[in-house]
């Protein structure tokens, strides 16, 4: 196969230097480079029998993508054991965090990650929770159960406790937070009430994934041995969207590289960091890159834009990106529309734009109406927030523990998924015979053990085919098992709604209809042959308008806002258009042209 890569390209793949960065654009083809990069590696096959090369990315997807030029591209079909390609949390809960944990968590046995998709977090008591009221009649919520927040924080890499949500979601204050101790240095009630309560839970051998990374940081630093046997087992790491790398991963790949790493990798584009929200910090990749420990390579051009959207996005960042794209020549023009704020102009907009992709003979897999958070999207095209699960409105209460287990575990095998529902099933009866809040997996298997894998099995099937189906209100589905002699308990006053809506967070049947409308951050990484990028007149904390006129203060480099911007405008090939409040419209102009 005749595989064509740019010198920049092949630079990447030939370089021989232990520490490398590489700085990518948009569109430049640096997943690609990571497989072609790997692909020559095993082919070389320098290492030994069970050695193997480490790719890690940050999102399921980029790894698949891999994978995929791998296998399709490459020709390469081992490219399993002894290698690794994965995100960089399974990595390191594969090969660290679960297999050592209990060294320095202070549990006896292999710890459990909860706060996830299927083992959400509801161990805490909602009867605490004291509210006031504003002056506008809404609630303030002044206190509520510490435990409430365990998976809304950890530690960082100096054991300061550290932040997973915005300052809204918590019932103290920013400066609680900027200032956590007292004057005579002693930690304030609230920090130090958090504090125990994390220790508590990491005691019984409960964490969420920052923790894992957190306890991570702590197992490399306190045993030595274990970074060097990670760097024997894998003498070479590649690190794809390495810009999204927070505090404590970097300092992790510190300690393998200072272990021995044969061969360290990092490649990323610092001015598509759009994950800071979740402590991530673009400026330790450039640190890196303007290391003279580090060998900084660059991949400047870029294979998926026109010339002119590739000119818009360096007005806008100051960089020199250059398009080598089959589309560079591309006659139209980016252009900028102002809208009212309203859904009639904001729909008008968007009615214009798939017209014009319907000129194109575009289909609606190949283009995108992308706005900046989900509250735009419910406002302006119906996207519904489903979201009943949310912790105020919750049916679930503190002390039935395993209801919700039950019946989300009812939910998904309804949908085809037996495996994770039959698991939760499982979780829900043993902590309501039990009456425990949570029970490790290795419980389960000991459990298991002791009935009989065949017997334990048949009492699920059993019970399992006594549940009636979720395609119901939450108080009904109850009200049926209380008929056949089951009795689930859940708050009846908040149980009238349907048990889908409990178990996910967007209306659906408007995705279907529409699958073009989507968030800024759930397009990164894509391309798309035409967008709609649609701003609001405020950024999270700040006008656009103030940010704009003040380039002393606000660039890319520093403000992820404007990052945001710059990745919604690199993901088209051909067609992109920016609309923003009329009022705005010269200020943005003069940004972007």
């Amino acid at each position: 196969m005749d595989i064509q890569l740019s010198a920049q390209q092949q630079a990447v793949v030939d370089c021989n230097e232990p520490r490398i960065v590489v700085k990518a654009c948009p569109g430049s083809g640096k997943t690609f480079s990571v497989a072609a990069r790997m692909a020559k590696l095993l082919q070389e096959n320098n290492l030994s029998r069970h050695q193997g090369i480490a790719a890690i990315s940050f999102t399921n997807t980029a790894c698949e993508v891999i994978q995929k030029e791998l296998k399709e591209t490459f020709g390469c079909r081992n490219i399993d054991y002894p290698s690794f390609i994965g995100t960089i949390d399974s990595f390191i809960n594969t090969y660290i965090f679960l297999p050592y944990a209990h060294l320095v968590m202070g549990c006896n046995y292999r710890p459990e990650i909860v706060g996830t998709t299927f083992n959400k977090w509801f161990d805490y008591d909602p009867t605490q929770t004291r509210y006031i009221r504003g002056k506008l009649g809404e609630r303030i919520i002044t206190s509520r159960d510490a435990n409430y927040y365990f998976d809304l924080i950890s530690f960082g890499l100096n054991d300061q406790l550290l932040r997973l949500a915005p300052y809204q979601a918590y019932h103290f204050g920013k400066a609680d937070w900027d200032n956590p101790n007292k004057k005579d240095g002693s930690p304030k009630k609230v920090i130090s009430e958090l504090k125990e309560m994390k220790w508590k839970h990491f005691n019984a051998g409960k964490v969420n994934q920052a923790d894992a990374i957190y306890f991570t940081f702590r197992i490399l630093d306190k045993y030595p041995s274990i970074a060097q046997n990670i760097v024997r087992r894998f003498p070479i790491l590649i690190i794809d969207e390495a810009q999204d790398t927070t505090e404590l991963q970097m300092a992790i790949i510190d300690k393998l590289s200072q272990c021995g790493a044969e061969s360290i990798m990092l490649i990323g584009d610092p001015d598509q960091a759009i994950f800071e929200w979740n402590t991530a910090n673009p400026h330790l990749f450039m640190e890196k890159y303007n290391s003279p420990d580090w060998h900084s390579l660059d991949l400047s051009e870029n294979r998926r834009s026109s010339e002119k959207i590739c000119q818009l996005a360096n007005h806008f960042s100051g960089n020199e990106m250059c398009s080598i794209a089959s589309d560079k020549d591309y006659t139209d023009e980016p252009c900028i529309k102002g809208h009212l704020d309203t859904p009639e102009s904001v729909n008008q907009i968007t009615n214009h734009f798939i017209e014009k992709c319907n000129e194109m003979g575009l289909d609606e897999s190949e283009y995108a109406v992308v706005f900046r958070g989900q509250k735009f999207g419910e406002t302006n095209f119906g996207l519904v927030n489903n979201d009943n699960s949310s912790r105020q409105n919750s049916p679930w209460i503190n002390g039935h523990y395993g209801v919700r287990d039950i019946v989300y575990g009812k939910y998904l095998i309804d949908h085809g998924k037996y495996t994770d529902g039959l698991s939760l099933i499982e979780k829900g009866c043993y902590k309501i015979t039990k009456r425990v809040r949570y029970v490790p997996a290795s419980t389960m298997r000991r459990e298991i053990a002791e009935v009989g894998f065949r017997r334990h099995r048949a009492e699920m099937f059993d019970f399992i085919q006594k549940l009636p189906s979720t395609n119901d209100t939450l108080s009904n589905w109850i009200t049926k098992l209380q008929q056949m002699g089951i009795n689930l308990t859940v708050d009846l006053g908040k149980a009238n709604v349907r048990i889908e809506s409990l178990f996910r967070t967007v209306n659906h049947q408007f995705r279907q209809e529409r699958p073009y409308l989507k968030t800024i951050h759930s397009v990164k990484g894509m391309t798309l042959e035409a967008i709609l990028v649609f701003l609001s007149k405020k950024a999270v904390h700040t006008n656009y308008t103030t940010i704009l006129n003040n380039p002393a203060k606000y660039s890319v480099d520093n403000n992820e806002e404007l990052r945001i911007v710059y990745v919604a405008c690199t993901r088209p090939k051909k067609l992109l258009w920016i609309a923003v409040p009329s009022d705005d419209i010269d200020c943005w102009r003069n940004k972007l042209f």
